[in-house]
């Protein structure tokens, strides 16, 4: 009884977090999804020693690295100065149109009046170092629709957009070139069917006198991957630590949920921990797997993983999660007919009649 107390409270605060904010997808922090767009740099037009130029994020930021002693200016989208990175910091231009429109993936944002890009730079310091990151519109697929020759054969890869970001270095132009490249992803199906292969696998184990050992793998290894997964997200991007800490939010609570049901079910069995399995197991699939399902079929991953590994977490989180779901639900319903079964009134029972010694019939 006190098991089926505290999965309710528990799944009543998990039905709150889930509907005031839809899970944000695995591999996905900040906006930063499975795609199959990636942003390459070709050439860097003369070469500098001690400058270097990288992309981050799948293409959501560019980086500028100065190592040379002397100021770099990135030059924004009508040619002014965006910003400054050098020995002091880096600055940016108040006056460029580019600190703005820069907020933001689509760019949607007012400009302010003052953002004149005609008028002398007023530099402003947003940190120190030698490294700048920001987001550039010129790097990335910005149209909601997939360009033309994707429709005509998504199954190709294509170079969709080619551009140039401007440097000047005391004084000296400095030209970065890239290009936009469409890069199909997998096929889903052999991971969807290793899911489907995974759930029936654990439910299988579950109507066995394995039940126990075969729940306790199961959740160690739903744990384990959820752990893999954090470790990926960490890793593979270069937002804050709390923006990262927010995205994994959901995946902390579900393996929470788990290593209770772990616990419960070590100590208790697998019907006495069924209410816990059941909510760990939707949990865990739900926040863990079905929301990160377009990290089966897509090319680029914002993960330090291996692609093949994080696919392979997805399809372990939600087949076995899904399967540890159901064993919940099974051992849930049938504990309570267990429960219900009468027990026999011996008092209705005819009393045995006692035959005094040495009197036994032959």
């Amino acid at each position: 009884m006190r098991v089926r107390r505290l999965a309710g409270v528990l799944l009543l605060a998990v039905a709150t977090v889930l509907l005031a904010a839809a899970p944000a997808g695995a591999h996905g922090v900040a906006g930063i999804q499975p795609s199959n767009f990636t942003t390459l740099i070709t050439r860097v037009d003369p070469p500098v020693r001690g400058l270097a130029v990288r992309v981050d994020d799948l293409g959501n930021k560019l980086e500028v690295d100065n190592h040379t002693g002397v100021d770099v200016t990135v030059l924004g989208y009508q040619g002014e100065p965006y910003l400054r990175v050098g020995p002091r910091g880096v600055y940016e231009n108040l006056r460029s149109p580019a600190v703005y429109l820069n907020r933001t993936r689509t760019g949607n944002v007012a400009v302010p009046k003052s953002a004149n890009p005609a008028l002398a730079p007023e530099w402003r310091r947003v940190e120190g170092g030698t490294r700048a990151r920001w987001h550039d519109h010129r790097a990335h697929w910005l149209a909601p629709s997939y360009p033309p020759e994707v429709q005509a054969n998504p199954g190709s890869r294509h170079v969709v957009q080619r551009f140039t970001i401007a440097l000047v270095r005391d004084g000296a132009p400095i030209a970065v070139h890239g290009v936009v490249e469409w890069i199909p992803g997998p096929s889903p199906w052999p991971w969807l069917a290793a899911t489907v292969i995974l759930g029936l696998l654990v439910v299988g184990v579950a109507l066995t006198r394995l039940a126990r050992g075969g729940v306790v793998v199961a959740l160690l290894a739903v744990l384990a991957a959820e752990v893999a997964y954090i470790v990926g997200i960490w890793g593979g991007t270069t937002v804050s630590g709390a923006t990262k800490l927010a995205a994994v939010a959901y995946v902390l609570g579900g393996m929470a949920v788990g290593v209770l049901a772990l616990a419960w079910v070590v100590r208790r069995g697998v019907t006495a921990a069924a209410p816990l399995l059941l909510l760990a197991g939707l949990f865990l699939a739900l926040a863990g797997g079905l929301a990160n399902i377009t990290t089966l079929f897509r090319s680029q991953l914002p993960t330090s993983l291996p692609h093949w590994w994080a696919r392979l977490e997805v399809a372990l989180v939600l087949g076995l999660g899904s399967g540890l779901a159901v064993v919940g639900a099974l051992r849930l319903r049938a504990s309570p007919a267990r429960a219900r079964r009468p027990l026999p009134d011996r008092r209705a029972q005819p009393a045995t009649p006692s035959v005094p010694a040495g009197r036994a019939s032959g």
